[in-house]
């Protein structure tokens, strides 16, 4: 799976939100975006799920033009978006009812792995955040969309836990190899997590530059504290800052 994001402009009334924006998410990559409130991240991922529609510009994936179409990607939002009347494992389990590829026997082995067996049968108000989150990030891996799209699923959660979930998202990803767009406001997030950042001006958003990360995997947390991770950090904040 492959998603090209095509010279895409977006306004609402009178205000232009996006303006030319191109970047590529390539099969089994980690791509994150970068940039101000309000520079259309969102509306960008509600562009690629097919409730937006750009007023120029196309969204291609796989050779195939998704403009308008749904079902195209899987989404965790900010909160974890759990149904408090599901236990953990009838939240999982959502993906069933779109694809006969999810089965009770691998929503359970996901759940085992992610370190949440004891907790299966419990409800989401039992948990933490951070078990929360976990659960939310299962479901869309389980959905049969080979495109996740996660907006600042961390930002709610102490630094602690973020940087936990993290390294857990990693080790999950990196086994299963799906392609993900993340959304963050976190430089060393960013850094850490991805292939690629792209990153966006203020609105009118366009693309600033595109950065490929240069770091191996698998990554550890100890890379952040490297002088290499801190001058690709101060590369990336003065690229944001820049008023070119």
């Amino acid at each position: 799976m492959s998603l090209v994001i095509k010279k895409v402009g977006k306004s609402f009334e009178d205000k232009i939100v996006l303006k030319d924006v191109s970047f590529e998410v390539g099969k089994g990559e980690f791509v994150s975006l970068i940039g101000p409130s309000g520079s259309g991240k969102s509306t960008l991922f509600g562009m690629i799920g097919g409730i937006i529609s750009p007023d120029e510009g196309d969204i291609i994936m796989s050779n195939q033009s998704i403009l308008n179409k749904r079902g195209h990607m899987s989404y965790m939002p900010q909160q974890d978006s759990l149904f408090p009347w599901r236990t953990v494992l009838e939240n999982v389990l959502l993906g069933q009812e779109i694809s006969s590829e999810v089965t009770k026997d691998k929503a359970i082995q996901m759940l085992q792995i992610a370190g949440l067996k004891d907790v299966i049968n419990a409800y989401p108000a039992e948990l933490s955040g951070g078990m929360r989150q976990r659960v939310s990030f299962i479901r869309a891996l389980l959905c049969p969309q080979n495109l996740l799209c996660l907006d600042e699923p961390f930002s709610a959660l102490d630094e602690f836990t973020r940087i936990d979930m993290q390294q857990w998202l990693l080790e999950t990803w990196e086994k299963y190899e799906q392609s993900i767009l993340f959304i963050t406001h976190n430089i060393e997030e960013a850094l850490f997590l991805s292939d690629k950042i792209v990153i966006l001006s203020h609105s009118p958003a366009v693309v600033k530059e595109v950065i490929e990360i240069p770091f191996a995997r698998p990554r550890d947390p100890a890379l952040m504290l490297t002088d290499e991770f801190l001058k690709w950090k101060r590369k990336v904040m003065n690229l944001i800052q820049s008023k070119n």
